[in-house]
């Protein structure tokens, strides 16, 4: 269990992978870089503050990410802004808070789990979140009625107490 205060380290490679996966005509699987965060650990309970870069999201096909960026793009979303808080259940935390980029607005509960790891200790980040109807900007696809996102990050931390 990590204890105290800890920031992400916003490097090349920090990046929270958001995968679609309901969608029936297309998948998206989007990887959004880490701009910030901290995480305290006290007391079996985490607090969590992230920030992704939405206007650097990553697809690896030129079409779908156009896509991606004009459905972050037209709810004006440029930073994702997540603070989340939770307590430990025996293996990890669970946390659960708002996350908000532009007039995107919605809750998303998380699992923390701290992963041993040289030269930093990381943490797993593992969720989803559910965007529900959802119009998607590639010609053919559309509108799609419920679209949820599996959230999936290995992020290093750093302690930020001297």
């Amino acid at each position: 269990m990590l204890e105290g205060n800890w920031n992400f380290l916003a490097v090349d490679g920090a990046v929270v992978r958001l995968k679609s996966g309901n969608s029936g005509l297309m998948n998206l699987d989007v990887k959004a870089p880490v701009r910030q965060g901290s995480l305290m650990i006290a007391h079996s309970m985490a607090d969590i503050h992230i920030v992704l870069a939405l206007d650097k999201i990553k697809t690896g096909n030129f079409l779908t990410e156009a896509a991606a960026k004009a459905f972050f793009g037209s709810y004006n979303a440029r930073d994702l802004v997540y603070r989340a808080q939770g307590p430990h259940d025996g293996t990890g935390y669970q946390v659960s808070g708002s996350a908000s980029a532009g007039t995107l607005d919605l809750e998303i509960t998380l699992s923390i789990m701290p992963v041993d790891a040289a030269p930093h200790p990381e943490v797993e980040l593992v969720g989803s979140a559910s965007f529900g109807k959802v119009h998607i900007p590639i010609p053919g696809i559309g509108t799609v009625d419920d679209m949820n996102v599996d959230i999936d990050a290995k992020l290093a931390v750093q302690s930020s107490t001297p």
